[in-house]
């Protein structure tokens, strides 16, 4: 625990010197502060344009907004989230970024949505040869991104580690407040990394009451760069397969204001990504690997808010949307003996509609709403060998249905004390069909009623105590319940056949969160200690049934088991220099994170490998007070794996601990150019993400391959008017 001792000592100082300099401060000095202090707060409050403020007094919510991204030279959920810790994307080489990981879990038990729809889920059977990844977006068309950490009852099925909740630009972050208005901008970028190259367009537009937006994004890179150095073992460096990727991104809107109370709204979303590989990692002599990956997602959505104190509600909004999303992998086998393509394909569509209300009641601010999902879920496989295609299914077709209903008070008990308790109910079924491919493999349906109780409490003007209680679940997705795979295989008169069963009798996974903690904020900055403890039932893990005469590999089918447990610390705090000494010109400030998680799996009395390890985050930023240019000076450090930390599974005995440095600024020519740009990895350190290389061996040849990049740098020009 000694690394934490810089932020705690930070939020020490806080907690002795805010209140003092607070007191002493003149009230010129307070009003110099309070100029500036929207660009001092970590934790923000997301406000989305017509819409409820939507964060939680009683949780630990972080914001990232466009105006960071752009600083900070985003361009994935890997750099969106690299000063966020206790938060992490898991990666592929070939299938890039297949989720996100928060406090130990990641898949499906993360809840992501883009302006409230769903986002479909991961598919990743044990075959290498399909992967279905959640990042289906481009974050040049994301105005916000509100990250949850911890249970949230009013979410349902699905949150089980926290929420990543995208929301799409809208026509008005480019126009003036009220009257006609157009506004175009073109974006260009460069990251050496990937090679890639990247343009947005952005027209906005109001005419009256009705305004527009388009928003175009076309990628198109290399492979990302590994490590240029030698792996663990001291052998050469192993470089990335390469190859090449392109994505296109649109997001359209169009609204209307149809009097003072009624706006409606459509939405449409296009994002589509190609890639090509050599798959030199996978190759050999006689058989040379190359692959030929697709994915896409389309929505269509149109919304109604309304306005109006009435006996139910003070603000109503309803939305539907339709999504698809789809992906296809193909492989080339390419051996002396024969040639194979293996072509294979998943796709999800889902219709979803809700309704939200809110209602003060005297003390109470009232929240409750109504959600239906339907949906329907497919996969094939296609194997051709020399000609001749057998087609096969993981799993047959199913459809589901969930419905889902939710109410929450904010309840005002005094000015230092506020109650927010929760109540949601879910239900869902799943139904199958067989087909000539592979046979039904039966329903599953269920149902969960959570709740949560949260607070806050006052101490002071300074500081705060808050905290939440409650339980939530998550239903088992198709790739829980019905994935078979039976792999029969004998070379050299030995038998390596295995079979991946069906579960389709899964219960859902349960959980009980309890965490709870500390703010303090005042003129000079604020400070967050969050303590956590998680404790899950149900959880749906593979498990080996046992080898047979036929399978001498084994049978394997997933289970819920008892218990997993996970529970940390997490600290953020920021510090503006210039109030807290005079001598320090205005404009610097100083920010530092931190997460600090371990995890349990009772079951088999061993540690979870999919807890990261312990993360320091902190940044020196400069703001000059013209807000023409600034730039900022980050430094992240993450411990290292030793083996008490890993499972007997693990094929790791420790991966070591590494520091980072990252340069980025920006400055704006004049009110139509803005140039940024950022030197990342500045000491040239060898590292790797621990989620890439989790279920890895230390002495794997390909090791090397999942370094991440050394020294590199990104540039990105915007030309507005």
């Amino acid at each position: 625990m000694k690394s934490l001792h810089i932020p705690l000592a930070m939020a020490v100082s806080l907690a002795v010197n805010g209140p003092l300099h607070a007191e002493t401060a003149t009230s010129a000095d307070q009003q110099k502060v309070t100029d500036t202090e929207s660009t001092l707060i970590l934790g923000r409050i997301l406000v989305a344009s017509e819409a409820e403020d939507t964060t939680a007094a009683d949780s630990s919510v972080s914001v990232i907004s466009s105006e960071e991204m752009a600083q900070q030279l985003t361009t994935d959920l890997g750099s969106l989230l690299r000063y966020e810790p206790g938060v992490e994307v898991t990666r592929d080489s070939r299938f890039g970024v297949e989720g996100i990981n928060i406090r130990g879990l990641d898949g499906d038990r993360v809840r992501m949505t883009v302006d409230g729809v769903e986002q479909a889920d991961a598919y990743g059977p044990t075959t290498t040869y399909l992967r279905t990844g959640r990042s289906t977006l481009d974050l040049d068309s994301i105005e916000a991104v509100e990250i949850t950490k911890g249970g949230d009852v009013t979410a349902g099925s699905g949150g089980l580690a926290g929420g990543v909740e995208f929301r799409t630009k809208e026509p008005s972050s480019f126009l003036e407040p009220e009257g006609d208005d157009s506004h175009v901008s073109l974006k260009s970028g460069y990251r050496s990394a990937s090679d890639e190259f990247a343009n947005t367009l952005t027209l906005a537009n109001r005419s009256g009451d009705l305004e527009s937006l388009l928003v175009y994004t076309h990628r198109k890179s290399q492979e990302t760069d590994t490590y240029e150095g030698s792996d663990l073992l001291g052998d050469e460096r192993g470089e990335a397969d390469p190859g090449d990727l392109a994505s296109d991104n649109i997001l359209a809107k169009l609204q209307y204001q149809l009097n003072e109370a009624n706006r409606i709204g459509l939405v449409v979303e296009h994002f589509e990504s190609d890639s090509n590989f050599d798959l030199l990692s996978e190759s050999s002599t006689s058989s040379l690997r190359s692959s030929d990956d697709e994915s896409e997602r389309n929505r269509i959505g149109v919304f109604h808010e309304y306005r109006q104190d009435t006996a139910l509600f003070d603000s109503l909004r309803w939305q539907f949307d339709y999504q698809t999303t789809k992906t296809e992998n193909g492989t080339y086998i390419e051996s002396t003996s024969s040639d194979r393509y293996v072509d294979r394909f998943y796709e999800e569509k889902s219709a979803q509609a809700s309704v939200d209300l809110n209602k003060q009641i005297g003390d109470h601010a009232i929240r409750y709403g109504i959600s239906y999902t339907d949906e329907s879920l497919e996969n094939l496989n296609k194997n051709t060998v020399d000609g001749s295609t057998e087609v096969t299914r993981f799993s047959p077709k199913a459809d589901g249905a969930s419905i889902g209903a939710y109410l929450e008070d904010s309840w005002a008990l005094s000015d230092r004390l506020t109650l927010i308790p929760a109540l949601r109910y879910d239900h869902y079924q799943y139904e199958t069909s067989g087909d000539q491919y592979i046979d039904s493999w039966g329903d599953n349906s269920g149902h969960a009623l959570t709740a949560q109780l949260g607070g806050e409490y006052q101490l002071t003007p300074v500081y705060s105590l808050f905290g939440k209680y409650g339980t939530g679940f998550r239903a088992p997705d198709m790739d829980d319940l019905y994935y078979y795979y039976e792999n029969a295989v004998s070379f050299g008169g030995n038998n390596f056949s295995y079979l991946i069963a069906p579960n389709p009798d899964l219960d859902p996974e349960r959980s009980i969160f309890l965490e709870g903690g500390i703010r303090a904020q005042n003129h000079f900055g604020s400070a967050e200690l969050t303590l956590f403890y998680n404790r899950y039932r149900d959880f749906i893990e593979q498990v080996s049934l046992g080898t047979s005469s036929t399978y001498t590999l084994g049978v394997y089918t997933n289970e819920n088991i008892d218990k997993v447990t996970i529970k940390g610390v997490e600290f953020k705090g920021n510090l503006d220099l210039h109030g807290m000494d005079e001598r320090i010109a205005q404009g610097w400030t100083l920010t530092t994170a931190a997460a600090y998680a371990d995890g349990w799996n009772e079951e088999d009395d061993e540690p979870l490998d999919s807890i990261s390890p312990l993360t320091l985050v902190a940044g020196l930023n400069y703001d000059h007070p013209s807000q023409r240019w600034g730039g900022s000076l980050n430094l992240t450090w993450v411990d290292g794996k030793d083996e008490a930390d890993l499972s007997e599974d693990s094929e790791w005995l420790s991966i070591p601990s590494h520091t980072l440095l990252d340069l980025t600024g920006y400055y704006n020519l004049n009110q139509h150019l803005k140039v940024s740009a950022g030197l990342f990895n500045l000491t040239d350190e060898k590292y790797w993400v621990w989620n890439d290389i989790r279920e890895l061996s230390s002495t794997s040849t390909n090791l090397d391959r999942y370094t991440q990049p050394g020294r590199n740098v990104g540039i990105d020009l915007t030309l507005s008017f």
